[in-house]
């Protein structure tokens, strides 16, 4: 059973995006977090291409650890490419360009990579099904938790960046997959009930955040229901998968 849900936050504009894509002996998860600044100021934009993007890299992977890193390096250039093809075919309006306020003429220069424009974090899982093994990639600060029957579990270090204002993007080049982020692979504890939850951190701006999350265990497919009931500041997506 998988849930997937998303919506704005107070401002009204989502930069997050979700979406996963299940096959006979895999399920392949992704959430995004578009940045959201004036000088990403089509970051709603990447989040979903980011999302595609995982997908497209991991669709026909398989479990062995080569194959997989080989395949977390070519992620950044999938997205790009899919970034510059998308902004060949779009062109920046006026209103859009208003909004990158001094970074426009930068902009239009070339001086910055328009590929800044759609700044966005990536949360991507492989769930091998058949094999009972989870891959993770990460870039910037998204969520994974396993959460069994009495207990939540963050698969995730909370901060990785020695910041916790600073935010990796794929955006940036060169890309640097850190080592606790690169192939990563859960291979034990993984058990028939536990729920995989993939979130970006507006799930985390909620104080009872652990209690939102045993519902969500209890009923993965009325997770659409909680979450939409909740007043979220921020951005909120979220994918649940039940193992």
């Amino acid at each position: 059973m998988i849930s997937q849900f998303s919506k704005p936050g107070a401002h009204g504009f989502n930069q997050d995006a979700c979406g996963y894509l299940k096959q006979d002996d895999k399920i392949i998860m992704a959430v995004a977090d578009g940045h959201g600044h004036y000088l990403h100021f089509r970051s709603d934009i990447g989040s979903q291409l980011a999302v595609e993007s995982a997908i497209q890299v991991f669709m026909d992977c398989t479990s062995d650890p080569k194959d997989l890193k080989q395949r977390e390096q070519r992620i950044q250039q999938v997205w790009i490419d899919s970034v510059l093809s998308y902004h060949k075919d779009h062109m920046v309006s006026s209103f859009e360009w208003a909004k990158t306020r001094k970074y426009a003429p930068l902009y239009i220069d070339e001086k910055i990579p328009i590929e800044i424009a759609y700044g966005t974090t990536l949360l991507a899982c492989v769930y091998f099904i058949l094999e009972n093994k989870l891959f993770v990639f990460r870039i910037g600060d998204g969520e994974l938790y396993k959460v069994s029957t009495f207990r939540m579990e963050e698969l995730l270090q909370k901060n990785d960046y020695g910041s916790e204002y600073i935010t990796e993007s794929l955006c940036e080049v060169p890309l640097v997959l850190k080592d606790n982020l690169d192939c990563l692979s859960f291979e034990k504890g993984l058990t028939s009930k536990d729920v995989l939850i993939l979130a970006t951190d507006g799930l985390s701006k909620f104080k009872n955040k652990k209690e939102i999350m045993y519902k969500i265990r209890k009923d993965v497919a009325g997770m659409n229901q909680l979450l939409s009931s909740l007043d979220n500041i921020d951005d909120l997506t979220v994918i649940a998968y039940r193992i």
